[in-house]
């Protein structure tokens, strides 16, 4: 029964999270390009804290589950859920796919953690803005420096948002699912048997 409570606080975190990712992902700055609109993926970010605070499994659940509403919705394509699925991978990757919950993070980690994200997050979106302007016909360096601009305001505020986002997460994580009910902790007491031990070192000793 604890173990299905627990899931269930799982589940509505991710919720949570998808839900200001779509958001986001609505009021993201679009860039007006020959043929079509580029869409910053801003958004991007809070699969990333998720993966951060949560693991990366809840990172990727996030990110995907946002963007197809995002697709649906027309504010998303499937380049920018490869770019989420991408950036949540490579941080999970990063971490070691998931950070305990009673493991200590310093701030100085979650900074180099969102350095890390926010250059790594630019690179991934001028790769696939070139493609875009590839597949379309054009001149894919054109669409890269028409987009510059908004890629070094996306890297910057995946450098500034990032760690205070991961830090919000795994604090609302920790008082929803407190550390001694978390599934890598031992449950019940430890119990340690010295009586065979104390015995062996009385033989020791008479010998």
């Amino acid at each position: 029964m604890d173990m299905k409570k627990n899931w269930l606080k799982y589940a509505g975190m991710i919720i949570i999270a998808a839900v200001l990712t779509i958001l986001v992902g609505i009021n993201s700055f679009r860039i007006v390009a020959p043929t079509g609109v580029l869409i910053a993926p801003l958004a991007g970010l809070i699969p990333v804290a998720v993966t951060i605070a949560i693991g990366t499994v809840s990172g990727i659940i996030t990110a995907v589950g946002a963007c197809f509403i995002l697709l649906l919705l027309g504010d998303a394509d499937w380049l920018m859920l490869a770019n989420f699925v991408l950036i949540t991978a490579m941080v999970g990757w990063i971490i070691g796919w998931r950070l305990p919950l009673r493991q200590k993070v310093s701030h100085q980690q979650l900074i180099w953690l969102a350095l890390g994200a926010a250059i790594a997050e630019a690179v991934l979106n001028l790769i696939f803005v070139g493609l875009v302007g590839w597949q379309t016909g054009g001149n894919w360096l054109a669409f890269i420096r028409l987009d510059l601009v908004a890629t070094i305001l996306t890297a910057l505020l995946y450098a500034v948002l990032t760690a205070p986002l991961a830090m919000v997460f795994r604090w609302l994580v920790r008082q929803i699912l407190p550390d001694d009910n978390h599934p890598d902790k031992p449950q019940g007491p430890v119990e340690i048997n010295l009586s065979e031990h104390s015995k062996k070192n009385k033989e020791k000793g008479g010998k």
